[in-house]
């Protein structure tokens, strides 16, 4: 009841009620669109970083797995990321010419930030097989 027992009008209900109704369908819209960007850089820089780390691996003289994490680490950490890098599928590296080093970086997402931290997460992992040269001087 109103003021002096007249019952209260509805107008603008409608309006509220609408705006209300499309929040709940706005909202998880946009908090997909906010989630994937940083998904996709993710994605783009663990592919680069699996390249750059066979890359470096093939070219080492000595350890190529250490060469390889030696490169990876630093564009990791500049990023931000805490990178899980795995090399020749965590067994030795070989340079024998004909061959193939192996890289797998693996970086977690988080789904949302916050200013109160980071919800969920998925885990971004790219891989990357450069050959060794054929014709490659061994030392």
């Amino acid at each position: 009841m109103g003021v002096a027992g007249k019952p209260l009008s509805q107008r603008g209900s409608a309006a509220l009620e609408l705006a209300l109704g499309m929040g709940l369908f706005v909202l998880p819209a946009v908090v997909l669109v906010l989630a994937f960007s940083p998904w996709l850089e993710a994605k783009t820089f663990a592919r680069s970083a699996a390249a750059e780390g066979a890359r470096a691996a093939v070219l080492a003289d000595a350890d190529p797995a250490e060469a390889g994490i030696a490169a990876v680490q630093p564009m990791a950490e500049a990023r931000g990321y805490d990178a899980e890098i795995v090399m020749c599928g965590g067994g030795p590296c070989s340079l024998e010419r004909g061959s193939y080093i192996t890289v797998e970086v693996t970086i977690d997402v988080p789904l949302i930030l916050t200013p109160w931290g980071e919800v969920g997460g998925i885990p971004v992992s790219a891989f990357h097989a450069e050959p060794v040269d054929a014709y490659r001087s061994l030392p």
